[in-house]
């Protein structure tokens, strides 16, 4: 941070001496017209020589671009003196005290005063008196009320614009400070925020925007809240949130059917409530918990609120501006990182899925099969087993139905099939109107019993144009094989034994 203060103030003094360069630049003819001015017929010819360089030397900063960005940048210091040295001697020349030049005395002083503040102001008046007294000795028009009065407004503006001047600095210092803290509040929260899209997973997005609510955000209590099948607004994540409290919520939760809700969601604005004791839905709500403010912003996938971030305190609290646009761009970030992993998931599904069956394709299950032989292999206690199925008279039916009949089949049978089988196994279109089954964590035993299910699952389905009988194979690791080639191998050499020894059976092994 401090680095960042640094450089805001260093970029703000850069800023300023440009400024104040091209500021010289624009009023330095109209300042060189007045000296000619002033100087009327009463100067020699030096005088006028003088004159007319200032005056064609400020033109030519004013029209001539590569003469202006030296007056600017580079040599900028040198033409800022430029312009007092000849203001001062056209004012020795043109009656000291009494010149019509003095006004001109105080740029000097003001740029004395921004550069180098109190010491160099009265540096500055001090010179410019003297120069006033030399002047008017030499041009024998001195007088002690001119001088007093004249060099008393230097002064004056000399100590004026130095206070005024300090006065800015403070400001500019204290928001110079601000603008850090403020720079290096947003580039932690961008950085968490990066964390947040980087993942693919809701919950891990989920939980990953609860940790940048808790390292951004002045809260006792924050929850990641989304809508269930019924419409419930849930808590699925939180911090601060004791497990009573949390009970207490489910009890009377939110829906989308709460009028307090109807700002986050017909508006899709967030819900600021410092008080909920002014709202009987949420009284009740929150009966139980120590909730007392809550602050509510909504999670928008594709133009529907699917949840909510929930900051909530244990007293009557408001919220800053500053604090509801962080809790937005929270909330617009995780809104964000959820819909790229939802489009992500269902890029990925879809290339890893059989279009016609909505099962896993070969591709997805050859990855599978490597990865679970792996894994049961490094366990000397683990078991996995594999199911290789095929319709019985598949050919004869497309035949004689037509394939769009052989169509409907295949998915009424991936249907049955992936009701039959557990939540965690895999159904996978392995080619043709062939169907694997990989069985996770499965002895022998048990699936012989799976295979046994499908099958006669299978073989009652009655809406189709003829009932059909499927043959089954079933190999297990480590009892039949000791790698992914010699399992599929023989649960295949099962399957087909089953096919050549009257069909419609559940085949292991038995290949003579």
């Amino acid at each position: 941070m401090v680095k960042v203060k640094q450089d805001l103030i260093r970029n703000r003094n850069v800023a300023f001496i440009n400024s104040l360069a091209n500021i010289r630049i624009n009023l330095a003819i109209v300042n060189a017209i007045i000296i000619a001015i002033a100087l009327g017929t009463k100067g020699t010819m030096v005088d006028y020589a003088i004159v007319a360089g200032y005056l064609l030397l400020s033109v030519a900063n004013l029209c001539v671009s590569w003469i202006r960005d030296l007056a600017a940048n580079k040599l900028r210091v040198l033409f800022l003196i430029v312009d007092p040295l000849i203001t001062v001697y056209m004012i020795f020349r043109t009656g000291g005290i009494r010149s019509e030049l003095y006004p001109f005395l105080f740029i000097p002083v003001l740029v004395s005063a921004i550069r180098f503040r109190y010491a160099g102001t009265m540096l500055c008046c001090s010179i410019l008196t003297l120069i006033l007294v030399g002047s008017s000795l030499i041009n024998d028009i001195f007088s002690w009320r001119i001088l007093l009065i004249k060099t008393g407004f230097l002064y004056l503006v000399g100590i004026l614009s130095s206070v005024v001047i300090e006065q800015t600095y403070k400001v500019t210092e204290d928001v110079s400070d601000q603008l850090a803290k403020k720079n290096d509040e947003l580039q932690r929260l961008n950085y968490h925020l990066t964390e947040v899209s980087a993942s693919s997973d809701r919950g891990q997005i989920l939980t990953e925007t609860l940790r940048v609510i808790q390292a951004n955000v002045d809260t006792p209590m924050a929850a990641m809240m989304i809508f269930d099948p019924r419409g419930e607004l849930k808590i699925v994540y939180s911090f601060g949130w004791e497990d009573e409290w949390l009970h207490n919520y489910q009890n009377y939760p939110l829906s989308k059917y709460s009028l307090s809700l109807a700002r986050i969601l017909a508006f899709k604005k967030p819900l600021i409530c410092s008080d909920i004791d002014k709202h009987t839905e949420l009284i009740k709500t929150f009966e139980g918990t120590p909730v007392q403010s809550l602050f509510a912003f909504p999670l928008i996938i594709q133009q529907e609120v699917i949840g909510a971030i929930m900051i909530t305190d244990v007293q009557v609290k408001t919220i800053s501006e500053a604090e509801i646009q962080i809790l937005t761009s929270i909330a617009n970030q995780a809104s964000i990182a959820i819909q790229n992993a939802i489009s992500l998931n269902e890029e990925k599904k879809r290339a890893d899925t059989d279009g016609l069956t909505g099962l896993y394709n070969r591709r997805y299950f050859n990855e599978k099969l490597e990865d679970l032989v792996y894994e049961t292999m490094q366990d000397a206690d683990s078991a996995m087993s594999l199911i290789m199925l095929d319709v019985d008279n598949f050919k004869k039916y497309n035949d004689t139905y037509g394939h769009p009949a052989g169509d409907r089949l295949l998915k009424k049978l991936a249907r049955v099939i992936s009701e039959v089988v557990r939540e965690e196994d895999i159904v996978a279109r392995y080619g043709g109107e062939e169907i694997a089954v990989i069985l996770k964590k499965c002895h022998n035993e048990l699936a012989l019993e799976i295979a046994e299910r499908i099958r006669s699952s299978v073989q009652q389905i009655r809406d189709l144009e003829c009932p059909i009988t499927v043959s089954v194979g079933v190999g297990t690791l480590p009892d039949h094989a000791k790698d992914s080639k010699t399992l599929l191998d023989f649960t295949d050499q099962s399957l087909y034994h089953a096919k050549h020894t009257g069909k419609n059976k559940v085949c292991c092994g038995v290949f003579s």
